[in-house]
């Protein structure tokens, strides 16, 4: 493993600051004094090769699926955001200076990485659920990316420039009263925080838009579980229940490459918990496919596993490669890249349990001989909100909730106090932020319409 690879290294020590709440606040007004508001709101364009960014990260992909994750990306200018994150962290860290006040990350904070999922105990929760680009990281990365979100979003459901500004402003507000919050909550009232279906129904009953399309998500999100992946994804051949293949997207894979994910699930097995363990115990891996998702790891290695229980019942795993950051590809070869053993799977899903507090029981982290993996359960549960068909109100709504739960969720960092300091130490703080999202995203739509020319080949 190369020197520059090591250096890459995931560090939650990070966040471990052995000083009191009132001293973190002070650090973070004083970090407001000496990298003030101004200074992270200003945006310079880098000079950089977008399309030469973007075919570096996906030299470590699937070639088949080039075509398709560049289908998936040119959709519109928000899809192509989808999948350019390590772009937009490389123009943040160069563009504008950063606050320097590290918290665990989601690292790709668009509006599309907050839905529905389920706790444990089988409650339908709303938050985060993406983590592929977690880290610790300056917490303007994500509020950055999900203000541009909502930028390019507003454009697609046609607001002009003043209507944007008024919903990125009300966005970055609600995420300072989210930090406001959750500063004011005892440590563990705000570790156990979780906001389920009934709380946002309350949240909205004077929205009616969004008290439909909640009501309906609570009915359908229940549905979206193992036996309708089963039912969906998967055919009796020679007497055996197998996914089907539906290249490129679903392709079966050699013997050599499914006996790696055997031993690879096995070795994940024994990385969780005694009790998830024992549940596993119960059932029988009894086919793989290799199957993409997505858009911005759309062409990564994923696969689905599908299981039998004793009592036939059915448990459809999702094993997910954990690439470095988007960001960190731009400065890794495909060989540094692929030397991971667990660190990124482990990063993905420390990531996760920090930020979303309630967790799929089954998330794990496992590898094969020169690739890492994160294992999850597919479909269970999750749902999403479609902002592009919300009427303006309901789609300001929606980036207020985002934005305010975006600000509990670094608030599990014990770092977290210096976010509150800064930010109370800031003055028009949602202007600013506002002001660097909406000039932002003019580059992304320049970065869009030249990828656009080059798979036209144009350039």
């Amino acid at each position: 493993m190369t020197k520059n690879f090591a250096l890459k290294k995931f560090k939650i020590d990070k966040l471990r600051l052995k000083v009191d709440k009132n001293e973190l606040i002070e650090d973070g007004e004083k970090r407001a004094k000496d990298t003030p508001i101004d200074k992270i709101s200003e945006y310079n364009p880098v000079k950089r090769d977008a399309v030469k960014m973007i075919k570096a990260q996906e030299a470590t992909m699937i070639p088949e699926l080039l075509p398709l994750r560049h289908e998936r990306m040119m959709k519109n200018a928000f899809t192509f955001l989808r999948g350019t994150a390590g772009i937009m962290e490389y123009d943040i860290l160069n563009g504008s200076k950063q606050s320097n006040i590290p918290v665990m990350i989601c690292g790709d904070a668009h509006l599309n990485n907050f839905g529905f999922f389920a706790s444990p105990e089988r409650q339908l929760l709303f938050g985060l659920n993406d983590f592929d680009e977690t880290r610790v990281d300056n917490w303007e990365s994500d509020l950055k990316r999900l203000m541009v979100s909502a930028e390019l979003i507003g454009e697609l459901n046609g607001y002009d420039e003043e209507e944007n500004h008024k919903i990125l402003e009300k966005t970055a507000d609600s995420y300072e009263k989210g930090i406001e919050y959750a500063n004011g909550l005892e440590l563990l009232d705000r570790h156990y925080l979780a906001y389920n279906i009934k709380d946002l129904l309350d949240l909205v009953s004077d929205d009616d838009q969004m008290t439909k399309v909640l009501e309906k998500i609570a009915k359908r999100a229940p549905k979206n579980n193992s036996d309708k992946v089963v039912k969906k994804f998967t055919e009796e051949k020679d007497g055996k229940v197998q996914f089907k293949e539906n290249p490129p997207r679903a392709r079966r894979i050699p013997q050599k490459a499914y006996d790696e994910m055997l031993t690879a699930f096995a070795q994940y097995c024994k990385n969780l918990s005694p009790d998830m363990q024992v549940l596993l115990s119960n059932f029988e891996v009894t086919d793989i496919i290799r199957y993409s998702v997505g858009v911005g790891s759309f062409g990564t290695r994923c696969y689905l596993v599908l299981l039998k229980g004793k009592d036939d019942s059915n448990l459809v795993l999702q094993i997910k490669e954990a690439l470095p950051s988007k960001y960190d590809l731009l400065s890794l070869s495909v060989e540094e890249a692929k030397e991971q053993g667990y660190e990124e799977g482990r990063r993905v899903i420390t990531g996760q349990r920090i930020l979303q507090t309630f967790f799929d029981p089954f998330l794990g982290y496992t590898k094969t001989n020169d690739r890492s993996y994160y294992v999850r359960q597919f479909r269970d549960m999750k749902d999403s909100i479609d902002a592009t068909k919300l009427d303006k109100e309901s789609f300001t709504a929606y980036a207020r909730l985002c934005g305010f739960i975006l600000a509990v969720a670094h608030f599990q960092s014990p770092t977290a106090p210096m976010i509150y300091g800064y930010v109370e130490e800031s003055k028009k703080f949602s202007k600013k932020m506002a002001d660097w999202a909406q000039a932002y995203s003019k580059q992304v739509q320049q970065d869009y319409l030249a990828f656009q020319k080059y798979l036209r080949g144009e350039e």
